[in-house]
């Protein structure tokens, strides 16, 4: 060992010779040399002069560089953990270089002594301790090691004193050790105290457009970011947007590289917000974030930048930047590979899919590439598993996938009747076997509120008012109407989900109320048809005011019929593609599922063939000829072996079927012939259609009436003369 022949100082300036070259050269340089003997001797050494000062409470002015140098070079070994993935080898000698437990146990004697009494607090060397601390804070599981001592730290009357002093006094080194390093190293404590000083501490710092050059009050953010609460944060809009400009500023290309240290805690603290509100996911988005995240993901210079860049995204990219991008296929399989490559990620990974396969893109391309299997594999250790599958079982593919492909998935998951997400993966499975008959659920009461357990504080008052202005509330099941509470929450809510399409099926009158801003009226709530309803808004009006709108509602649509479905039960085992139907009689005027059609899409007054002729007589050039003299350029494509027989069956189908099943079905074709069927040109063919059907069952009507009076006439007996 060097140390053995030299003397103190000549020791100091080899290891110091040593840290230097390795700041200075390349990460790959420094990876390459970990196993050396002289990063051992250069640790023992820092060990040496911190017992030193612990216990002496001096310092050369040459061991406080020494220090400062150490702590420089452990930060660049323990960030290399976050740019690269190392194997478990190479890890374990970083953890022994840096968790020696005398080394450990020395910071710990040290912490506690500061936060029991402040005579070392105006000692300058507290900003090399800090940041040599500091370190413990980035490598991904040394937090535990110091939750006892940062704990007590935080407790104690000193890290309040400190916190408090930052809005009125020149930061010196002490706090940045206490609100800077011992609020990175310590899990955050639920004090709502210090949480106020938080926000506040973001208002008036960071409340200008651009960013502050002081190193020391940025040192203190990050701080202050790792304890924010996130419970505390979630309603709290402006500190939100402070947070994302301050990720905005740093990503720029004009930003100063030192700013750059804010993006993985804000972006941890975004990610941790969209997991529990869809309602600030919504707020958060916009093409600028989008495409400053997009960066990050095809950068893999950082590759936990590169993941929680991905989640974010997850979290808040919506249906129509997937399209306008193009980028369905290829963050689809970026979230695969993550699930199998970053298995210490997994989770906020899963809570990230389930916002993102609420998109129809999205679920196209996992049916597309069967990723189902994949996820039926992870769902033995991970629950939310369920629920990401239960969002997917809507898609018509995945669901045909699921029963033809997972009998044994399908089998367990009748036994886990405790996960309602299970018994919803289920329920999709029975919709799609089992015929809709009209429903024997007695309608005992007049409404039933669809909403998520998230909105529960303006729904129960919702539902108050509601009763005291006599309505029953009820079940979707056993109600004449449904009041779907309109926000992200409900969007991302499968059962609420299942409970609109079920309404939609029995024809049940369907009011609208925004409960929470900001949404969008994108994904399923599409087959909502918004545009042709009116909206109430609890925000803005008063609920009087609602209650009044919502019984004019129900009385305009009184008796709404059900319309009547029939199939043959088919069993997983035995599920084809093919869905045969017993011929019945359509009911004398069943409603829409789609909105009226408007006064330009009636039946033209000539159409060759089409008035004498029935249309299950239709030949397919005659659908072909309907389809063009309608506009209807998508159809015409994929209709074109469709005689008048299987276009009674398509519209019958269409009855039977949610809105957003058929469209669904019917995109899927138009995709296989390169075509792009628009939910307009959907809802113009239903209407056609009905209007077809309508004119025919009128002329069999008059028909039947004129055969009829004909018959009586010559039955009629002759009256004798006077």
């Amino acid at each position: 060992m060097a140390s053995c022949i030299m003397s103190s100082t000549s020791y100091l300036n080899y290891l110091n010779d040593y840290i230097n070259l390795y700041l200075n050269d390349t990460d790959g340089y420094l990876i390459e040399n970990l196993n050396q003997s002289y990063f051992d001797e250069i640790e023992s050494h820092a060990r040496f002069i911190l017992a030193q000062w612990y216990s002496e409470q001096i310092i050369d002015e040459q061991s406080s560089l020494y220090i400062k140098n150490v702590s420089y070079l452990n930060h660049k070994i323990t960030l290399l953990t976050c740019k690269y993935s190392f194997n478990k080898k190479q890890f374990e000698r970083i953890e022994n270089l840096l968790f020696n437990s005398e080394t450990i146990q020395l910071l710990t004697s040290i912490i506690q002594s500061i936060s029991e009494t402040n005579l070392r607090h105006q000692d300058n060397f507290l900003s090399y301790l800090s940041i040599l601390i500091n370190v413990y804070s980035i490598i991904k599981y040394s937090k535990p090691i110091f939750d006892q001592i940062t704990k007590k730290a935080i407790q104690s009357k000193y890290y309040k004193q400190y916190l408090t002093e930052l809005f009125s006094t020149n930061i010196q080194p002490i706090h940045s050790f206490f609100i800077g390093t011992i609020g990175q190293i310590a899990l955050p404590i639920h004090d709502s105290t210090f949480n106020e000083l938080y926000l506040e501490f973001l208002k008036k710092f960071y409340n200008e457009k651009n960013l502050s050059d002081n190193n020391d009050l940025h040192y203190c953010t990050l701080g202050i970011l790792s304890q924010i609460d996130i419970l505390y944060l979630i309603n709290d809009y402006p500190c939100i947007s402070i947070l994302l400009s301050i990720f905005i500023n740093a990503s720029s290309k004009f930003a100063k590289e030192k700013s750059k240290i804010f993006l993985l805690p804000i972006l941890n603290i975004l990610n941790s917000l969209c997991i529990q509100s869809k309602t600030i996911a919504c707020y958060l988005n916009s093409d600028q974030l989008i495409d400053i995240l997009l960066q990050y993901v095809t950068n893999q210079n950082d590759y936990q930048l590169n993941i929680n860049a991905c989640l974010l995204l997850g979290h808040i990219v919506s249906e129509k930047q997937l399209i306008r991008l193009r980028i369905s296929y290829k963050l689809t399989m970026k979230f695969m590979n993550l699930l199998y490559y970053y298995k210490e990620e997994i989770k906020n990974i899963l809570h990230s899919l389930l916002s993102l396969t609420i998109h129809e893109q999205i679920q196209h391309v996992i049916a597309e590439t069967y990723q189902l299997g994949n996820f039926i594999e992870l769902s033995e250790h991970h629950p939310i598993i369920y629920d990401i599958i239960w969002k997917l079982s809507f898609h018509s593919d995945i669901l045909e996938q699921l029963i033809k492909r997972n009998d044994d998935f399908l089998r367990k998951l009748s036994s886990l009747s405790s996960i309602p997400a299970a018994h919803g993966i289920l329920q999709n499975v029975q919709m799609k076997n089992i015929p809709r008959l009209p429903t024997k659920d007695r309608i005992s009461h007049d409404i039933a509120l669809i909403s998520s357990t998230k909105d529960h504080l303006v729904v129960q008052q919702m539902q108050d008012n509601l009763e005291k202005a006599g309505f029953r509330i009820g079940t979707a099941r056993n109600s004449f109407g449904i009041l779907l509470c309109i926000s992200e929450e409900s969007k991302h809510n499968s059962a609420c989900q299942a409970a609109i399409r079920q309404a939609l099926l029995d024809c049940k009158k369907i009011i609208l109320c925004i409960v929470q801003t900001p949404y969008r009226f994108d994904d399923w709530f599409s087959i909502l048809n918004i545009e042709e309803k009116k909206l109430l808004n609890i925000i803005e009006s008063n609920v009087e005011k609602m209650v009044s709108e919502i019984h004019t509602d129900l009385s305009i649509n009184h008796n709404l019929p059900v319309i009547v479905k029939h199939a043959r039960l088919v069993t997983p085992r035995h599920q084809t593609s093919h869905t045969m139907f017993r011929s019945s009689s359509p009911p004398p005027s069943p409603p829409p599922l789609l909105p009226t059609p408007p006064p330009q899409l009636q039946l033209p007054a000539v159409l060759p063939n089409v008035l004498t002729k029935k249309i299950q007589n239709w030949t397919h050039h005659e659908v072909l000829e309907w389809c063009a003299k309608h506009n209807l350029n998508a159809f015409t494509k994929i209709l074109t072996l469709y005689d008048g027989r299987s276009l009674l069956a398509l519209a019958h189908v269409s009855r039977m079927s949610a809105p957003h099943t058929i469209i669904n079905q019917l995109r899927n074709d138009c995709r296989k012939h390169g075509l792009n069927l628009s939910f307009v040109e959907f809802v113009r063919f239903q209407a056609a259609l009905d209007d077809l059907l309508h004119l025919e069952r009128n002329l069999a009507r008059k028909q039947s009436v004129s055969t009829f009076a004909t018959r009586h006439v010559y039955k009629r007996k002759p009256t004798n003369k006077v």
